[in-house]
């Protein structure tokens, strides 16, 4: 089988620690070539043969008779490897873009939805890149923007194999928060782009049920979940609950996920007044506000340790209880983080520690964990420190879900079970498309 992907950034393990294509696809019976629409170079070991588009590419064919997109090799010698480590293409305008788009994101993005739009692809170089490859599926990992869309509609007048994509975000719905008249006014278009986009695709993958239902019923679209992989090969081993009991969270603390945190701390600070009997560690690599300082502290039995790496972190939850998966209660974030399912979820769950997931009760992820009873769920802040309580008089309790949280992974992520999925809907499609024919 050979497999094209169509995505917005390059296949880099370097850069993207917890991509999901590695994870996907590490032993995957296939042969792989991408499509990509950013500035850095490849770093991985399943896929070699690329094509790339970058934002200073379509913008100097506006102003010139360039045309945008050209293939490129692997590197293969240790300085082009390195380069591609640590990324050093991501500079110039990109490195502009990204830079403004922090504070005042809407109007630059608006911008880049016009360069892509307009800007001039060498179509007949990326024909030849797929006529050389003579693919039997294409896939398009996403966030649907108008970008992806009008490069992936430009593919299918190339190809007639069938297309399938996967989203874990809120591509284009109306269930969002702004004052942005611009924000409303680019979500009106990406939902009408959807709209048009979507007849493409054989299949849409996502991580939501709510979404998929969705997606078939507003679309028409043949919809179903999938995640991540995991490593479950080995028999769950019990270990000692500790005392006191650790607390870990390893990532960032954006879209207000801190605020969440700190409620932990609070109701630690509750528990903790006649002795220490259940701490917070917090592993990430931003620097705190002086807000952030003050609620996440030692006072709270909240302690920063900075950040670590994926094999410093697998320590780090062999010696913790609980690992935990927060998210923002806050409604705009709410709404911003409803059908992203975390990737860490799948890790966590073969951590050896049990998992407590403080989110809103419509969070695709918590609700995965609740009903797969795989976690200590909490919708609610006033509810973190009766369930805190709970766990601290039942340590026991801490063995029992950490169990839990392993068995739901061996049952349903599995390398094998995962990709089999994977494999089975583009064989599906594949064979209709040939029946077809």
């Amino acid at each position: 089988m050979k497999i094209l992907l169509i995505t917005a950034e390059e296949w880099n393990d370097y850069v993207y620690g917890n991509g999901v294509l590695t994870n996907w696809f590490t032993g995957f019976d296939a042969e792989f070539a991408q499509i990509y629409t950013s500035p850095g170079s490849p770093s991985n070991k399943v896929c070699n043969k690329y094509f790339q588009i970058d934002e200073r590419q379509m913008v100097k064919s506006l102003y010139s008779h360039y045309k945008a997109g050209h293939e490129i090799e692997m590197p293969t010698n240790k300085q082009e490897q390195d380069a591609a480590k640590c990324n050093a293409q991501r500079k110039g305008i990109y490195g502009i873009f990204k830079k403004l788009s922090l504070w005042m994101h809407t109007p630059i993005v608006m911008l880049q939805d016009f360069i892509w739009m307009t800007g001039r692809y060498d179509k007949a170089a990326l024909q030849r890149f797929i006529d050389g490859y003579k693919p039997d599926v294409v896939f398009c990992p996403q966030l649907g923007n108008p970008k992806m869309w009008r490069l992936e509609k430009l593919v299918t007048g190339m190809t007639d194999v069938p297309f399938v994509a996967f989203t874990g975000d809120d591509e284009a719905s109306y269930q969002q928060v702004s004052k942005s008249p611009l924000f409303w006014l680019r979500r009106w278009y990406c939902h009408n782009g959807l709209k048009n986009s979507v007849k493409i695709f054989s299949h849409y993958f996502m991580h939501s049920k709510e979404q998929a239902q969705d997606y078939t019923n507003e679309y028409g679209v043949p919809t179903s979940t999938l995640y991540k992989c995991g490593d479950f090969s080995n028999e769950f081993v019990k270990k000692s609950v500790g005392s006191p009991i650790r607390l870990v969270y390893a990532g960032r603390l954006y879209c207000n996920r801190w605020k969440t945190l700190a409620e932990i701390g609070k109701a630690l600070h509750e528990i903790n007044k006649h002795g220490e009997r259940m701490v917070l560690d917090i592993y990430t690599q931003e620097a705190l506000t002086n807000e952030q300082r003050k609620a996440l502290s030692p006072e709270n039995s909240v302690y920063m340790k900075g950040s670590v790496n994926p094999q410093q972190l697998k320590e780090v939850y062999r010696n913790a209880d609980i690992a935990l998966h927060v998210e923002s209660m806050d409604k705009k974030n709410r709404l911003a983080t409803r059908v992203s399912f975390s990737t860490k979820i799948i890790d966590l769950m073969a951590s050896s520690c049990a998992i407590l997931a403080v989110c809103w009760n419509r969070h695709c992820g918590y609700q995965y964990l609740r009903d797969n009873d795989a976690a200590f769920c909490v919708d609610n802040y006033s509810d973190i420190l009766p369930m805190l309580q709970r766990i601290v008089d039942n340590p026991s309790l801490v063995q029992n879900y950490a169990q839990k949280a392993y068995e739901c992974g061996r049952k349903n992520h599995t390398r094998e079970k995962i990709q089999k999925q994977i494999r089975d809907k583009f064989e599906e499609l594949i064979a209709k498309r040939q029946a077809n024919e």
